[in-house]
């Protein structure tokens, strides 16, 4: 039984393997781009 909760509570330590996301650098330059518009409309930008 002891061996049974070691065993699940070594499962439980190990981190959690999260999805990797791709670098979308076409998506990171149209949000560069529309931020900047909007600040250039606010007037935050000349």
């Amino acid at each position: 039984m002891v061996k049974r909760l070691m065993q699940l509570l070594a499962l439980n330590a190990k981190p959690a393997v999260k999805d990797r996301t791709v670098f979308n650098g076409q998506l990171l330059d149209q949000r560069r781009e529309d931020v900047f518009v909007v600040l250039h409309q606010m007037g935050v930008i000349r």
